[in-house]
């Protein structure tokens, strides 16, 4: 294919030496002068290893061209590659200047130009900005209708400086955010059978937020390991120990399984020893600001949620599950005992079905925490599903009910909000939410 890259920098550069060395044809866009020259001629301006070699390659085999003038790149190009910066403003907010001049500057060379190249996006930009911002921008510069002879879409990129090369050769995933479907089949075709990762066609939208995902989990990695790398030095643990055990745990340390959007923790762990940690760092004059905070936000989201629910101005709620977690009655810190308390205290009338929990045998404790925020829990259960049918909302806090469940409460005027995702209940249903949609 001929590919087009605007903006040869990090990303720019690593991608023109790795599709040249797949076989494409690359034209590399540049305003600044010198780049475009070194680029013309097979050198680098970065440093990353295997790039200078795949860059000279290509240019010796006459696939390789660059220049500062847009219309030069365009002329021919399937694809051409946003891949300029997007650096931040001094009050810390995204600069989309480059962004916007690049595609204003594509979008004026296409009005007078017959070719009509896939628009691929991959500088890194807030949810919203694609479609708020690259497309109407690059609509009024071209005359042309996205969606209508050309296509927009938002291509992230997962590159780290060192092991760049090695990285586009095997990328975690590959996302393709499309403004309208069927308008990443030119990219993907030139990804082929040979790059084996998850694929991912989703909105523009989704692929920025997974882009800023990404880089938003691996800086809290990074402080988490050296708070936790603090605190152990300070009792004289070894840091480094610690860690090759911490991360040999691939059954619940890494991997998926607290990383999806849901409600607030609790149980009779992690807030318990989230605190004694943070005690014990403040004795030991151990600054650790990110898990300072933690408890903070997690009180937040049942703050925000409890304020979502009243809103509504329900008469009666229905919760399914009121333990920490299914198929558990341990209510010792569970945020939906929370919920209870709060709603309850502002007047809310609560039905509340959990198979797993019994008055009687609840002991300890346990049976103390609950009867400190629910003196009445016994009124407020429920033994059947059936009985939640006349609440005006219903909250489903554990996943033990099915779609076909939730989808009757809604045919019969029942407003859901879904804390566990149930799966097969279609998003976009009235009346239907989750905690994080």
């Amino acid at each position: 294919m001929n590919i087009s890259i605007f903006g040869m920098g990090y990303v720019g550069i690593v991608s023109s030496a790795c599709l040249l060395r797949d076989g494409h044809k690359i034209f590399g866009v540049d305003p600044i002068a010198a780049k475009a020259e070194d680029v013309a001629v097979g050198r680098t301006p970065i440093q990353e290893p295997g790039v200078a070699e795949m860059l000279a390659a290509g240019q010796r085999d006459g696939r390789m061209a660059a220049s500062t003038n847009p219309a030069d790149g365009l002329a021919h190009c399937d694809m051409a590659w946003i891949c300029v910066g997007t650096p931040s403003k001094p009050d810390g907010g995204i600069n989309l200047d480059y962004v916007e001049r690049c595609i204003r500057e594509i979008g004026k060379c296409l009005r007078s130009m017959a070719a009509r190249p896939l628009i691929v996006v991959r500088s890194t930009s807030l949810p919203g900005t694609t479609r708020g911002r690259v497309i109407p921008a690059l609509e009024e510069a071209s005359g042309l209708r996205v969606g209508k002879g050309i296509h927009v879409v938002f291509h992230p990129e997962f590159l780290r400086e060192g092991s760049a090369v090695y990285d586009f050769d095997n990328p975690p995933k590959i996302v393709v955010g499309e403004a309208h479907p069927g308008g990443g089949d030119v990219l993907m075709k030139a990804y082929g059978d040979k790059y084996q990762a998850p694929r991912f066609r989703t909105s523009l939208e989704v692929a920025e937020m997974v882009k800023y995902s990404d880089n938003l989990f691996h800086a809290v990695k990074v402080v988490f390991a050296n708070e936790i790398g603090a605190i152990a030095r300070a009792v004289g643990a070894d840091a480094r120990e610690v860690a090759e055990i911490f991360v040999s745990d691939t059954k619940l340390n890494i991997n998926p399984y607290y990383l999806r959007p849901g409600f607030a923790f609790g149980g009779s762990c992690l807030p318990k020893d989230l605190r004694a940690i943070l005690r014990f760092a403040h004795v030991r004059s151990v600054k650790v600001p990110m898990f300072d905070g933690v408890l903070d936000s997690n009180k937040v989201q049942l703050e925000e949620f409890v304020a979502r629910v009243l809103a509504k101005r329900p008469a009666v709620v229905g919760m399914v599950g009121l333990a920490f977690k299914p198929k558990t009655d341990d209510m010792r810190e569970s945020p939906y005992v929370a919920v209870a308390k709060r709603l309850i205290g502002e007047g809310v009338k609560l039905r509340i079905y959990d198979p797993s929990v019994d008055t009687r045998r609840l002991i300890g404790s346990n049976k103390e925490a609950v009867q400190t925020a629910l003196g009445h829990l016994e009124a407020l259960l429920v033994p059947n599903l059936d009985d939640l049918n006349a609440c005006d909302l219903i909250l489903v806090n554990h996943p033990t009910i099915d779609a076909q469940r939730v989808q009757k409460w809604l045919a019969a005027g029942v407003g859901i909000i879904d804390l566990a995702s149930i799966q097969g209940v279609p998003r976009g249903v009235p009346g239907y939410e989750g905690i994080a949609w």
